[in-house]
């Protein structure tokens, strides 16, 4: 009978040192924060549990072995297979999630720049209309193009064209709110749809871009600065407005924008325009 309780309690210890390297590859897949420091407690609990088998083996070698302790033994072992389980059952869950996250940030994020794409402005947008109509709320987008930047391709090259895309995206998105969505809808094509924002506020913010545009200078390797300006258009959700009309409506404003000189914003004529509540 010794050597069952012995079996069954060293194949509980064996259990839950094979529990570790999935709990120890979940922690390197979780960021700093309370999950993970859940699952370290739990790591911490499982090394415990580790030296609690140890010292209730050691404790009964030798002893007379009675059939509590091999129910005991045989609990310790469940214990462990149990452990185990759910170890290997959370890591194959938290790596399909972070997969799937992954996936999905690739299917809605522009690779370049980190902002969203298309894709995702066209599953958006209808959502946006909708909480903005539901909620009597002001819903303005802001089309933003590159000015001369065929110029800029041509003068310095691809790779120089698409170090100041990153660029432009990245002052664009240190001046929006958290709550705004930053699009690249074309090559140098930007769109920023602002809820809660009614005609005045979208034209302040993008006379707001086009300063930090202006004023953040990009320094090439070779020493060169390079400045950059963009043209905006800015429309505000209309009561009648479709989702292509309203983007119309923005895209027009913007060539408007280009007309009047470039670097400068233009605000589409209002359209029975929501009421800001």
């Amino acid at each position: 009978m010794l050597i069952i309780f012995l079996t069954m309690v060293v194949g509980g210890i064996v259990l839950l040192v094979a529990s570790l390297p999935s709990i120890q590859s979940i922690l390197r897949t979780l960021g700093a924060g309370r999950l993970r420091a859940r699952w370290t407690w739990l790591h911490r609990l499982i090394l415990g549990f580790l030296a609690g088998y140890g010292a209730f083996g050691a404790a009964h070698y030798g002893m007379a072995t009675t059939q509590a302790d091999l129910i005991v033994a045989a609990i310790l072992l469940a214990g462990g297979g149990f452990v185990l389980m759910v170890a290997r059952l959370s890591d194959m869950t938290t790596r399909d999630i972070v997969r799937i996250a992954s996936l999905e940030h690739d299917i809605m994020r522009d690779p370049m720049t980190g902002a969203y794409n298309r894709r995702y402005l066209e599953s958006q947008l209808d959502e946006e209309i909708s909480r903005a109509r539901r909620s009597n709320c002001s819903l303005s987008a802001l089309m933003i193009d590159l000015d001369h930047f065929k110029h800029v391709n041509d003068t310095y090259g691809h790779q120089i064209g698409d170090d100041v895309i990153r660029h432009v995206s990245s002052l664009i998105m240190s001046q929006i709110r958290v709550s705004d969505i930053l699009v690249r809808y074309g090559g140098e094509e930007f769109l920023v749809l602002t809820p809660d924002s009614a005609s005045a506020d979208a034209n302040d913010l993008g006379n707001r871009l086009l300063h930090h545009i202006r004023s953040q200078s990009l320094t090439l390797p070779t020493g060169t600065i390079l400045a950059a300006t963009a043209s905006i258009g800015v429309a505000t959700l209309g009561d009648a407005d479709t989702q292509a009309a309203f983007l119309r409506r923005a895209d027009e404003a913007l060539y408007e924008a280009k007309r009047a000189g470039r670097d400068t914003v233009h605000l589409a004529a209002c359209q029975s325009v929501m009421a800001t509540a």
